[in-house]
């Protein structure tokens, strides 16, 4: 595995703002990125306005929507009453998997189209294209953001269902199903839908570049992650430099502790992207947390649970270099607190704390994530002040019961609890947020793990510390069906089991760590106990 940042250039810093590169966009050429994923899209129109509008559709799924742009323009300047170019255009602003809508921007679209309704239908040729144009008419119409797109939704339904031949209405009516519950089901019922209309396209075409991702996205838990093998095995057969298609199968990897394959996977993919971004001329404080962020943190992640030090630390001192040079850019701020924050968590490396409080304060920076670990390593090194104030920057940042942050105060009020000798006061406000915890999808979905560390982690801990090493072994063991895999839950479960004289089930743990640390680095917080353990099952 080569060295993961070296060879990357930092981006052009300054005050520039977003500059885009001039391009002459001529007819495409040569190899198509639409015929490399083998999307398919029929509309009125033909020739090179059609080739650039195929483009720009395969170039929507990619999430790569700069470049969409452009080709959906390029249609529109070749055939400038190109009905369909303007939907895509328009529908490039509804950014639904990163929960960006720029309602503005896509009227501006549809009204270059025409001026009402009625005139933008008129230029679509077939019942068809009104069809697609109807729902988009739908989705920037009236009403909240969510009922509007739950109109979008039930209206590219019953186009997929009207035209089953257009796989590309079955793959746009999947995507819309992100945010929102299908009529008459659960938020579990609507994501299983999504998986299915996924696997539908993916059958006429297994490359295809949204529904794969579409499906991986669908099963993003625990309990689905394992039908998402299916885009994984897609995706490996196509050659791309696509940041998000590099992406994407991390996903899956992090809930399957392929823990090297999920880092490599999002170091390629964040090489791809400031490449991208670089040739565009953009500066640091230009990059959205995709771009950017986002990439880092499923990297940093991976590489600690996997024991590789070096790797994690020169993430951290790329992101702390970028931090300052973009000028404290928000989307680099997240980067910034989550990857210090798991090195503390994850490692127990407590004698940070103070400077990470020191950093937060004077730059201002509320991330929870930060503050869990400051508030919880000040209760490990016997700072009760600054856990009282992280308890407090936490309960300020959110009024919501299931909020991460409020979340994360109870886990740092329990340990200041148990240090003060209220046993029973501590581990009862654990218990109490590992059940309002697990009762929050929204909070579990998804990886790496949020809150930063797991609560059901925190109490098996503490459990384990007050002598109920059976109870703290249920808990880790819970914990383990929904962060599969994760290193600190094993080494808890081996931990209890040890205590339990439950040696076959210790050495299976213990075994699993070795395993997913044989690689790990010195200086690893954890790794020489586990590799003695594993030397003496041997």
């Amino acid at each position: 595995m080569s060295r993961p940042l070296n060879h990357v250039a930092h981006l052009v810093v300054g005050n520039l703002g977003i500059v885009l590169i001039a391009l002459s966009i001529g007819a495409p050429a040569g190899a198509q990125v639409s015929d490399n994923w083998g999307v398919v899209f029929p509309t009125s129109e033909s020739g090179a306005a059609q080739e650039h509008f195929l483009e720009a559709v395969t170039y929507m799924h990619l999430h790569m929507f700069e470049d969409a742009e452009e080709h959906f323009r390029e249609a529109q300047r070749l055939s400038p009453d190109f009905a369909m170019a303007y939907w895509g255009e328009a529908l490039n602003q509804h950014r639904t998997i990163w929960n960006i809508h720029n309602y503005d921007v896509a009227w501006e679209v549809l009204e270059r189209l025409g001026g009402t309704a009625e005139e933008r239908t008129a230029k679509a040729p077939t019942q068809r294209e009104k069809s697609y144009l109807a729902a988009i008419e739908l989705l920037f119409g009236e009403g909240t953001l969510r009922e509007r797109e739950a109109d979008y939704s039930a209206a590219m339904f019953a186009l997929s269902e009207r035209y089953p031949e257009d796989i590309e209405a079955a793959a746009w009516s999947a995507l819309s199903l992100m945010r929102i519950n299908a009529p008459g089901k659960t938020r579990q019922q609507t994501r299983s839908l999504m998986a299915g209309i996924s696997l539908i396209v993916l059958a006429q075409n297994p490359r295809h570049p949204g529904a794969n991702r579409y499906l991986i996205q669908s099963t993003d838990d625990p309990e689905n992650t394992d039908l998402g093998i299916v885009a994984v095995n897609n995706l490996a057969m196509v050659e791309t430099d696509a940041a998000e298609a590099l992406h994407i199968p991390s996903h899956f990897q992090i809930q399957h502790g392929m823990w090297k394959e999920a880092a490599e996977a999002n170091m390629r993919a964040f090489d791809s992207s400031m490449r991208w971004v670089d040739d565009r001329g953009w500066s640091l404080e230009d990059l959205n947390s995709h771009n950017y962020g986002h990439l880092l943190q499923f990297a940093n992640y991976a590489y600690l649970q996997a024991g590789l030090l070096s790797y994690a630390s020169e993430i951290r001192e790329r992101v702390r270099s970028d931090y300052f040079a973009s000028g404290m850019a928000p989307e680099i701020e997240a980067p910034l607190a989550d990857v210090n924050a798991r090195w503390v968590l994850d490692l127990e490396q407590w004698q940070e704390v103070e400077s990470l409080a020191d950093l937060a304060r004077e730059y201002s920076i509320d991330a929870p994530g930060l503050w869990l670990a400051i508030g919880i390593g000040a209760v490990k090194t016997d700072h009760r002040d600054l856990a009282r104030e992280a308890i407090g920057r936490l309960d300020g940042l959110s009024n919501s019961p299931s909020a991460q942050s409020t979340i994360a105060a109870r886990q740092v009020d329990a340990q200041l609890h148990l240090a003060m000798g209220h046993t029973e006061i501590g581990l009862d406000i654990l218990k109490e947020a590992v059940e309002v915890n697990w009762e929050q999808p929204g909070l579990l979905i998804g990886s790496p793990p949020r809150p930063l560390k797991p609560v059901l982690e925190l109490y098996g801990e503490a459990l384990l510390e007050a002598g109920q090493a059976e109870l703290a072994l249920v808990n880790f063991q819970r914990g383990l069906t929904r962060y599969r895999e994760r290193t600190n839950l094993l080494l808890g479960a081996a931990r209890a089991a040890e205590q339990l004289n439950r040696t076959d089930l210790s050495e299976r743990y213990y075994g699993q760590l070795a395993e997913a640390w044989a690689d790990a680095e010195h200086g690893h917080s954890f790794v020489i106990e586990v590799r003695e353990r594993a030397s003496n099952r041997d």
